[in-house]
């Protein structure tokens, strides 16, 4: 890779560790599927006029990816963030790496050989750790929903595999609009009409910030991020997600003031070392 490659991948990998802290700001603002359908719309709207139509078929699989992503992952992450320090979620939403690799192992009879067993076990003892820490006493209904939320990104992703190559307005514009109605409408039945009440008193200024960050800039690195998978090999890339849990951590100390325990110090380094040693284990099958 080329510095200015390196430098890009970078740039993305903050964006996306930011991001976390970006959903925590935004949902101690407002209802957090309000703050989601939002998102989804404005999303929707802005990349239809770039979009190509990929016929019914590809379209329903798109779809199908936005269900998934949206009202589900996205939904309980959200949901979750009301709960749950904005770093810690960063590390949890990690794991869909090990339910990605058992979800093939059990359901799609991949064969998973001993390294890739051990960076599972790593992983799952980081896990452990981390439910060891004390926001499990306060705080439970977090953590249930986020390893939901790192279930279905799981789900999404071996879903994602059956696309294939996919224009990328033609990708946020379909897997978002569609499904944005019912996230508002889930919100009603979740959480309420309150914020309609009290809609004055809502930071707009906040809430705005949020869903431009999430809709443009969120979406513009995901383009750049294809970009360089089209340019570097996918092996020299994958790794740098490994430090999405870092960054997200290090702008969540910064930017919100939240406590580095030992819980998260210890269990978010097991668990990062467990995904680490499934992820190199995979690129090294495909290089093979």
């Amino acid at each position: 890779m080329t510095l200015q490659n390196t430098l890009l991948a970078l740039l993305v990998i903050f964006i996306w560790g930011s991001n976390f802290v970006a959903i925590k700001i935004g949902v101690n603002s407002i209802d957090p599927l309000v703050l989601l359908s939002m998102r989804f719309t404005m999303a929707g709207l802005l990349f239809i006029p770039f979009m190509k139509w990929p016929g019914w078929k590809k379209a329903r699989m798109i779809m199908l990816v936005g269900l998934l992503m949206g009202p589900l992952h996205q939904g309980l992450l959200y949901v979750a963030l009301t709960y749950l320090p904005a770093g810690l979620m960063s590390i949890i939403l990690q794991s869909n790496v090990i339910m990605v690799t058992l979800i093939s192992w059990l359901l799609l009879k991949e064969h998973v050989g001993w390294r890739t067993w051990s960076g599972i076990c790593v992983g799952l003892l980081g896990i452990v750790v981390l439910f060891g820490g004390d926001e499990l006493s306060t705080s439970m209904t977090g953590y249930v929903l986020a390893f939901l939320s790192a279930f279905f990104i799981a789900v999404t992703y071996i879903t994602q595999k059956k696309l294939g190559k996919t224009h990328a307005s033609t990708y946020i514009a379909l897997m978002c609009l569609p499904v944005a109605p019912f996230i508002m409408l889930s919100s009603f039945f979740v959480e309420g009409t309150d914020w309609l009440n009290n809609i004055d008193n809502i930071n707009w200024t906040t809430v705005g910030g949020v869903v431009f960050y999430q809709a443009i800039v969120l979406s513009l690195s995901h383009m750049l991020w294809q970009h360089l998978i089209a340019h570097n090999p996918v092996s020299q890339l994958i790794p740098w997600t490994l430090l999405i849990p870092i960054f997200a951590v290090a702008a969540a100390i910064v930017l919100l003031d939240e406590e580095l325990t030992r819980s998260i110090i210890f269990g978010g380094l097991l668990t990062i070392a467990g995904v680490g040693i499934i992820t190199f284990r995979q690129i090294q099958k495909k290089t093979i």
